[in-house]
């Protein structure tokens, strides 16, 4: 079976981890994987050389949406009898000319799978957002009539993608439970990198720097709490469209010494050991990895109430309103008064509980698995 993988290859990408991790389960079935990024970025390139998977770039839309759909009729037309699947990742219907074009131009059977269930980015123009609204509707339409296959990753993002009246697959987004086991010799070389004790308080915020993952949110929540408890630190990992306004705060705080900016790590199992509490205010979410992936390590985690209830498995994450900065002052403050001193027991815990809910990768993976071999049978091959 050959199967091409459409997402935004990001850093800092929950999409792309669920590729990344899901795929790699899935060659070892015998897939046969090539790539298409529609993001404009090629910050996984040397990921997908080492794994084989060729990788191919359509212009970004937002750069050049006519070169962009040229670019995707072009490559559906040379490529109309390459695949089994086309497999595509989306956070939002508006953009369903490329998959049009898939059903139109090859003979793949056409997966949608919906990671979100807003826009990715937010629109502030009233007569844009009247615009994307409406073709965001016709998409939906579109998509829930062409698609061989539609999956959501929670039942919000299937209705946002697909329409109220469509029926799809939830399928829970996996995650590798033993890479995320707590580590006390990563929490102790990572906190002797920040220049700190094992007794300093560390929060930690994961995500893109954009208004959907509310950064400013994180920071100005930390600022408060670090006010009353100077010996602690706050961690926040992305990069993004926020960046400068996050530093610009940051010196006018004169927190310099307490905040530390990472742009992009692959040891994100290793953070979570370090951290102490995790805050992750987002807006909206299609799922929420992060926060899941903390669990696992036994992390304390304080979640937006704004999230799919999916990922609230273990007691080790409460969620919150974000009309509430004291409620959200109050919880951090408890927390970390109340430090874990059996994390490694708590996140062995965690991991069964979360395992048991069907969040491994290799449970997600197999599903997919499954879902993928009934629809290549009508083609003959599997």
């Amino acid at each position: 079976m050959k199967v091409l993988l459409v997402g935004d290859f990001q850093y800092g990408s929950g999409m792309t981890v669920y590729m990344m991790n899901t795929y790699k389960q899935l060659t070892e079935q015998g897939v046969t994987v090539e790539c298409l990024s529609y993001s404009g970025k090629y910050d996984f390139e040397k990921e997908t050389d080492a794994l084989g998977w060729k990788t191919h770039y359509v212009t970004r839309v937002g750069q050049n949406p006519i070169k962009h759909w040229r670019d995707w009729a072009r490559f559906c037309k040379r490529n109309s009898n390459s695949y089994d699947i086309i497999h595509f990742n989306y956070s939002s219907s508006w953009n369903f000319l490329p998959v049009l074009f898939a059903h139109w131009f090859t003979d793949a059977k056409v997966v949608v799978q919906s990671h979100n269930t807003d826009y990715s980015n937010p629109i502030d123009s009233k007569f844009v957002k009247f615009t994307i609204d409406w073709v965001n509707a016709l998409g939906r339409h579109v998509l829930a009539k062409i698609a061989d296959l539609k999956i959501g990753v929670s039942n919000e993002s299937l209705v946002w993608m697909f329409g109220s009246g469509s029926h799809g697959i939830v399928l829970k987004n996996g995650i590798k439970l033993s890479h995320f086991s707590f580590s006390q010799k990563a929490r102790s070389v990572l906190r002797k990198s920040l220049g700190i004790s094992d007794s300093t308080r560390v929060v930690g915020m994961v995500g893109v720097l954009t208004e959907r993952k509310n950064p400013i949110f994180s920071l100005k929540l930390f600022e408060r709490f670090h006010s009353s408890q100077p010996d602690s630190h706050l961690v926040i990992i992305g990069r993004g469209g926020l960046q400068q306004k996050l530093e610009k705060e940051i010196q006018q705080e004169e927190l310099e010494s307490f905040v530390t900016l990472i742009n992009h790590t692959s040891a994100m199992n290793e953070w979570y050991s370090a951290l102490d509490v995790l805050i992750f205010p987002s807006l909206f979410e299609g799922f929420g990895f992060v926060p899941l992936e903390a669990q696992a390590s036994g992390l304390y985690v304080i979640a937006s109430d704004q999230i799919p209830r999916d990922v609230m498995i273990t007691s080790s994450i409460a969620e919150l309103s974000l009309k509430s900065t004291d409620k959200w002052l109050d919880v951090l403050d408890r927390y970390l008064s109340n430090p874990l001193s059996n994390r490694g027991i708590v996140s062995a815990r965690n991991i069964q509980q979360i395992d048991k809910a069907g969040y491994s990768i290799s449970s997600s993976a197999n599903v997919l698995w499954g879902l993928f071999r009934e629809l290549v049978a009508t083609r003959g091959k599997v």
